[in-house]
């Protein structure tokens, strides 16, 4: 057993889980050119994911006391901008009147994705990738630990047909697929973040149109795929007393004891059903 690939293993995921990396705070500044408002140092730092105090615009929407008279140059009328309003609106600082009626007249700015952008930004890139690093490390903690899996006797020689080329053809176009929705997913959720500080905006604006197109069309091959499979295999996946045994017995993993299965043991088709119901409901939900 290598001890010390074991503990470096168990440092990598510990140090997974440490979010302070994801908390920056974007350094101080100088609004005087712009009279308060946002610079182009403010648009970048969000675009870092920096983390940008926006009381210089939530409590920037205008004071009548301090305004300009209507007659003077950029007086203002009722002592607030046009810009100053729809930041009171944008903070939620006034309630509005509208001579209008309807759904789309009374939304005055549309920032429904705001939510999402901001929960996939902090805690989905947070505690999402430290879960996919942590899982990988856990992967490499188990092989240092178990260690490869052989064949007892080792090989006979003989070789049989287990699945149909069928069932070969539908498993890898379903598992082929998901690899590549996976990878171009992650480089378009995550990419900004992590890639362009190593290969540039330029190179990620080419890598990440690539993979929406990959991801957008690739999708179709994945539902192909997971029909196939779930018609193909559904009756083999259908739970047993032998499921039972299985599971108790660790599926034989942490010993060498080889518990009773049919085609498909209780692990495989806890991921089958797992497979088939995330799969059919990202299918389904685009």
């Amino acid at each position: 057993m290598n001890f010390k690939a074991v503990t470096a293993a168990l440092l990598l995921v510990a140090s997974l889980f440490n979010t302070s990396w994801a908390n920056e705070t974007a350094p101080v500044v100088d609004r005087t050119s712009t009279g308060g408002a946002q610079t182009l140092e403010d648009i970048m730092a969000r675009q870092a994911q920096l983390n940008v105090d926006e009381r210089f615009r939530s409590e920037n929407i205008g004071d009548p006391s301090r305004a300009k008279a209507i007659t003077e140059q950029l007086g203002t009328n009722g002592g607030a901008s046009d810009s100053e309003v729809y930041r009171a609106i944008r903070y939620n600082e006034i309630d509005p009147s509208l001579q209008q009626r309807g759904p789309a007249a009374e939304v005055l700015i549309q920032d429904a994705g705001m939510p999402w952008y901001k929960l996939r930004e902090g805690p989905v890139i947070t505690y999402g990738g430290g879960a996919l690093l942590g899982i990988i490390g856990l992967l490499i903690v188990f092989y240092f630990v178990r260690g490869r899996i052989m064949i007892d006797g080792g090989p006979a020689g003989t070789t049989i047909e287990r699945f149909k080329a069928i069932e070969r053809f539908g498993h890898w176009l379903l598992a082929g697929s998901f690899i590549a929705l996976g990878v171009t997913g992650l480089l378009v959720l995550m990419g900004r973040k992590f890639l362009i500080p190593v290969i540039g905006p330029e190179a990620f604006a080419t890598l990440a149109a690539g993979s929406k197109f990959i991801h957008n069309n690739i999708a179709w091959a994945f539902m192909i795929g997971l029909v196939m499979t779930f018609f193909m295999w559904v009756a083999h996946n259908i739970p047993n007393k032998l499921d039972i045994k299985w599971l108790l017995a660790g599926g034989g993993i942490f010993t060498k004891s080889h518990p009773s299965a049919k085609k498909f043991n209780a692990g495989q088709k806890i991921i089958f059903w797992t497979v088939m119901i995330m799969g059919f409901s990202v299918s389904l939900s685009g």
